[in-house]
């Protein structure tokens, strides 16, 4: 196994505590509301355990004395960078550096005993100490994985060479399908089940995620992964729901239909997730049947109208992989681009007045555009506070229209820049407003495009739409009419997009 792990120091200046009751006394002085010194105690603490020699027994326990504590940190950490704007401000940034390295640390305790497990002469007695370091090990990888998916970095070098050995090893041994006790976690889950929750999560295209709907995406997966299924490549008739897992690479599972190359039937292996698009097709139509029973086994955010979008876009990614629509060419033009339903209505009522004023808004590279979307870099001196979701306004120049479009993507790339992608909803809007129950309520008109048979729709703050809703809808050039809400286009925690009819 080629696992990562920092050297022991064969002298080290301060010898770290194994023992648990030690170990639990001094978490027990940690101070629990300054959640950022307790993280960087924590931190110190395990760096040293991590770079001592120990049995793997020892180890192992000091580590599960550690591990809750660990969890409970963690979060809240996660708790600050996960409701932040992108790009992370620096201390929200330095939240996501201490969460990554308590897990990293963590992974690196558990792989260092799993190493020394496999390299005794008689493994006989160390099958329940090898199962509870793979499970560990797996569950660190996962939460490392997450906090990269969270804050929209890319995974460091070997994090998925890792997880595909450990799984492997987890295989090899026949552990796989072991369940082991979690006690932090409040529940007793087989090493594969742990695999397959990060397997999935990768699947579900975390960058196209509101980090709140990450993780809503995460808890469905702890839930239900056991209903994908890992097995050895086989003949397989209809590729949907069929994903590739590439044992040797440094990569996450692919669509079966999108491989380049030629299976390896010894480490390959398929995840299957007809089973899983099964359940969560039955939860949509039991979310439209009523409010869903206590048996359902879903949290209690799952009868909010957002939690099923969020069920049709995972059935849409693990049911069967998505397609571009459009091929994208290569741009280097300046976008400017303003986010927000109320910074896009200020915008577009200015420049209907034609009142000189500079629009809000920032300026961006365009990295490459299409008909259906465009890619757009954050310049150094750019300001930006964006969220997965916004709704945005883009234009190449101050006599083009301003387009409307979705945040679709996030990426923090490796230099530290910001890369986004928009999905285009409209080649222009309208600034209008709506008063229902006497309140007035701003909105944008996307007129109708006939060469996409796409109809004129209204984008409004979340809540705004409600089936059958009559409104009053004032128009630009002071007129107005009476509409009725028809049918709900998309909603994001951002905004709500439908269609209406004239009365």
């Amino acid at each position: 196994m080629n696992l990562n792990v920092p050297a022991l120091a064969d002298h080290p200046l301060i010898i770290a505590e194994t023992r648990p009751s030690r170990i639990s006394k001094f978490l027990s002085t940690l101070p629990v509301t300054n959640t950022l010194e307790t993280a960087q105690s924590l931190q110190e603490e395990l760096e040293s355990l991590n770079r001592q020699k120990a049995a793997p027994d020892v180890r192992a326990k000091a580590l599960e004395t550690y591990r809750p504590a660990v969890i409970n940190v963690a979060e809240q950490l996660a708790s600050h960078y996960c409701s932040a704007p992108l790009p992370l401000p620096d201390q929200d940034r330095q939240y996501a550096v201490l969460a990554n390295t308590l897990w990293l640390e963590m992974a690196y305790g558990y792989k260092r005993a799993i190493l020394d497990i496999e390299n005794k002469l008689f493994r006989f007695g160390n099958v329940k100490l090898l199962a509870l370091c793979l499970h560990r090990a797996l569950d660190a990888l996962r939460a490392q994985i997450e906090v990269h998916y969270e804050t929209y970095r890319s995974q460091p070098p070997a994090l998925w060479s890792e997880l595909h050995q450990i799984y492997a090893l987890a295989d090899q041994r026949e552990l796989a399908e072991q369940s082991v006790d979690d006690p932090s976690r409040q529940h007793s889950l087989p090493i594969s089940h742990i695999y397959k929750q990060v397997l999935l999560l990768s699947l579900a295209d975390p960058q196209r995620l509101s980090q709140r709907d990450i993780k809503l995406t995460c808890d469905y997966i702890e839930r239900f992964a056991g209903l994908a299924q890992l097995q050895r490549p086989a003949l397989v008739e209809n590729p949907a729901a069929v994903f590739l897992i590439s044992g040797e690479s440094d990569k996450p599972p692919i669509p079966l239909g999108k491989r380049l190359r030629k299976i390896d039937e010894h480490n390959d292996l398929l995840l299957m997730t007809m089973d899983l698009a099964r359940q969560i097709h039955l939860h949509i139509k039991q979310y439209q049947l009523g409010p869903f029973p206590p048996e359902a086994g879903l949290p209690e955010s799952a009868n909010h109208p957002r939690y099923q979008d969020m069920l049709t876009y995972l059935l849409r990614h693990w049911g069967a992989s998505p397609k571009r629509i459009y091929n994208r060419t290569t741009k280097n033009d300046g976008i400017e681009l303003s986010v927000g339903l109320p910074a896009l209505h200020k915008v577009l009522l200015e420049n209907t007045a034609n009142n000189g004023k500079s629009p809000r808004s920032s300026r961006w590279q365009a990295l490459n555009i299409s008909a259906g979307g465009m890619a757009l870099r954050k310049l150094p001196a750019t300001e930006a506070h964006l969220h997965i979701g916004d709704l945005v306004g883009v234009r190449i120049s101050h006599t083009t229209h301003w387009a409307i479009g979705v945040l679709r993507w996030a990426s923090h790339t490796d230099n530290r820049y910001l890369d986004i992608g928009i999905q285009m909803l409209a080649p222009e809007a309208h600034p209008v407003s709506a008063i229902y129950n006497d309140q007035i309520t701003a909105l944008l008109l996307l007129p109708d495009i006939p060469a996409l048979k796409q109809s004129s729709s209204l984008v409004g703050n979340p809540g705004t739409y409600s089936p059958a809703k009559i409104m009053e809808l004032l128009q630009e050039d002071g007129s107005s009419k009476r509409i009725m809400i028809t049918r709900l286009i998309e909603r994001t925690n951002q905004y709500d997009h439908f269609q209406f009819n004239t009365l």
